[in-house]
């Protein structure tokens, strides 16, 4: 007999006791909890996310300021001033009432005291040290670390492309700096038939400059005079309006000449064989300082991208083969068509290939 059958009406039990009620809260119960968990492990998932991002752009931040300060202490130590030239340095720093190692650690903030003097103190004897201490700092063109912001950077001997424009049409020659002020400079005057061409009569004449691996630079300055002693001499006026042409403003023309073209297929690095050299002649369709375009009927066997490409351009006047390398290759009316970008080509020869390209009266590409 059970305990509890003595007092059946005040401790009736039910036998089949009905547990589902049990089963459900405990599911419901679960399922909260894994929703908390999986809550919790995403918040921390997001913190410890953020903080690895703000930790770790921290470490840059600080990798660039030691860099940046590395680099400007390198730089003031690579230039040895003279006492002359530090004196000067002071000379101009006070006289335009800035600090001297702001004029000493970037040439813009020295042109543009220079400048600031030239307004203020137009007769001020320091402005006759200006061009010697311009190269004692190291501020002139042939400095890729000098931004190119003024003419006055610009030294004796410099090659640049002289252009002019006669009843709507262009005609330059490459022409050599032959003097520098810090109020003109002096280039030398085409000849033809060894007779100096007069050119006195044009206002203006634009000009194009190249820098080794920087780029190609664009200014007009105006003509002062034309002169023929104590040399003949264009005298042309500074000027600070220098643009800097990007790789896609470089002007692309329309030519039609063909062409004898070397492939050295054995320079691809993706290749092992020994291979050796390929020739074809293609026709030139478009040509620019950065490269050209050319299309032959059928490649020779195993010219790819990559592909390295020799040929020559005597009527530019560029002596040395011109070497370039395969950007892309397709195809368009059962022809192929191969775009090339020159490499290594010298600012010399960048100022033949342009003086080349407008002598041919060419379309430009549009």
């Amino acid at each position: 007999m059970a305990w509890y059958s003595i007092v059946p009406e005040a401790y009736a039990v039910n036998k089949n006791i009905d547990t589902s009620m049990f089963s459900v809260r405990s599911e419901a119960s679960f399922g909260t909890n894994t929703f908390v968990y999986v809550a919790i492990g995403f918040a921390l998932v997001v913190v410890m996310i953020f903080v690895y991002r703000w930790l770790n752009m921290r470490r840059i931040r600080r990798a660039n300021q030691l860099y940046l300060q590395k680099r400007a202490k390198a730089q003031q130590q690579e230039i040895e001033l003279s006492e002359d030239a530090s004196f000067r340095l002071v000379a101009l720093a006070k006289a335009v009432n800035t600090n001297p190692e702001k004029l000493l650690g970037s040439n813009v903030a020295f042109e543009k005291a220079v400048d600031k003097l030239k307004r203020t103190a137009s007769t001020d004897p320091m402005l006759m040290k200006i061009p010697g201490l311009r190269e004692d700092l190291g501020y002139i063109f042939f400095n890729r670390r000098a931004q190119f912001v003024c003419t006055q950077m610009l030294q004796s001997g410099q090659k640049l492309r002289v252009g002019v424009k006669v009843k709507g049409k262009s005609h330059s020659y490459v022409g050599t700096i032959l003097n520098s002020t810090e109020d003109e400079f002096w280039v030398k005057p085409p000849t033809v038939k060894g007779k100096v061409v007069n050119l006195s009569k044009f206002k203006s004449f634009e000009f194009s400059i190249f820098r080794k691996n920087d780029g190609e630079y664009r200014f007009a300055s105006k003509l002062k005079s034309q002169i023929q002693k104590p040399m003949n001499a264009l005298v042309l006026t500074h000027t600070n309006k220098i643009k800097k042409l990007a790789i896609r403003e470089h002007d692309r023309y329309k030519l039609q000449f063909k062409r004898n073209f070397f492939f050295l297929v054995d320079s691809r690095k993706s290749t092992g064989d020994t291979g050796g050299q390929a020739q074809c002649t293609g026709l030139v369709h478009d040509i620019s300082i950065g490269g050209m375009k050319f299309s032959v009927q059928e490649l020779p066997d195993r010219v790819v991208e990559g592909v390295n490409v020799v040929f020559k351009l005597e009527e530019a006047k560029i002596k040395n083969e011109i070497h370039a390398e395969i950007v892309r290759i397709s195809e368009e009316k059962e022809q192929q068509f191969i775009h090339l970008q020159f490499q290594d080509l010298s600012e010399l020869n960048r100022l033949y290939l342009q003086k080349f390209i407008a002598s041919k009266s060419p379309i430009k590409v549009t």
